[in-house]
Order: structure tokens, then C-alpha cells, then sequence
């Protein structure tokens, strides 16, 4: 099944970012959230150090992962992605086992690598102006 999400060109990481917000009771809406960078910023930074360690951004898109995933079968479809901010361009090229869907292991796999150019600075970690700066320039 060709699963595509169509999303604009550039936009992965600031999807990625985008999903950290995302990770709420709004996920079960069918209406995308709307996005601060700045308050998923805050909401993810779980020791308020001022950035995003792998392992707080690993729970933050675990979180997001079993949010979205409302019939709880394991897999995200292209319906339970679109319904969420968390946008992956195509699908099938995450969908590692080509079975239409994306497992917990898949997703966490596309998001290190957006998490990866997000860090603009290689520090190993986010900080708030890479976030905001990817997500900005993200916008049509």
C-alpha cells in the first residue's frame, strides 16, 4: 500500500520538532494541534537544564509514538500519522518491513535522524534556537 504523507519539502525536522509538542490529549483529535516551539521546548526539557538530551527526546517521541497510535496495535498507519504533527515525507521509505505502517523501532529510527540535523551545532544536544530556527525556516 503506497502510504504516502504528504507534507512540504524541509519539513521532517521541523515535524520532529513539532511533535514534541504533540504529545497531549489533542492527539486523539482529528484537528492537528497548534504548535509554540517554545512550549514543547519547555515541556520536553524534563530536567530544565535549557536543552533536549537524546533520553528526554527518546521519552518525549515515545510518548508521541503510543499517543498517536489510537487502535493501539502497535503500528502508526498514514492515517494515525497525518492526524498528528509528526510527518514522515514518505511513509514507505521509513517503513523498513514495507508492512504500510511504522513500528515504534522504525519511528524512533527516522526521528534520531531528524533529531541528528536539528543539532545544528553537533553538541549532542537541542537547545531552543536550533528548534525554533529548524521550525521557522519549516514554514510555507
Amino acid at each position: 500500500m503506497g502510504c504516502r504523507v504528504e507534507i512540504a519539502a524541509g519539513l521532517a525536522a521541523g515535524a520532529l520538532l513539532a511533535s514534541l509538542l504533540s504529545a497531549g490529549p489533542a492527539l486523539a483529535q482529528t484537528v492537528r494541534p497548534q504548535y509554540d516551539p517554545r512550549a514543547a521546548f519547555s515541556e520536553t526539557d524534563t530536567n530544565h537544564d535549557g536543552a533536549i538530551d537524546h533520553e528526554e527526546f527518546d521519552d518525549r517521541m515515545a510518548d508521541v509514538f503510543y499517543l498517536a497510535d489510537v487502535n493501539r496495535d502497535g503500528v502508526l498507519s498514514a492515517a494515525e500519522c497525518s492526524a498528528t504533527l509528526v510527518q514522515t515525507e514518505n511513509l514507505t521509505s521509513a517503513d523498513s518491513n514495507h508492512d504500510g505502517g511504522l513500528t515504534l523501532h522504525e519511528f524512533m529510527r527516522v526521528r534520531e535522524r531528524d533529531y541528528d540535523r536539528v543539532d545544528t551545532n553537533a553538541d549532542g544536544l537541542l537547545e531552543l534556537d536550533e528548534v525554533v530556527t529548524v521550525f521557522e525556516k519549516g514554514q510555507p
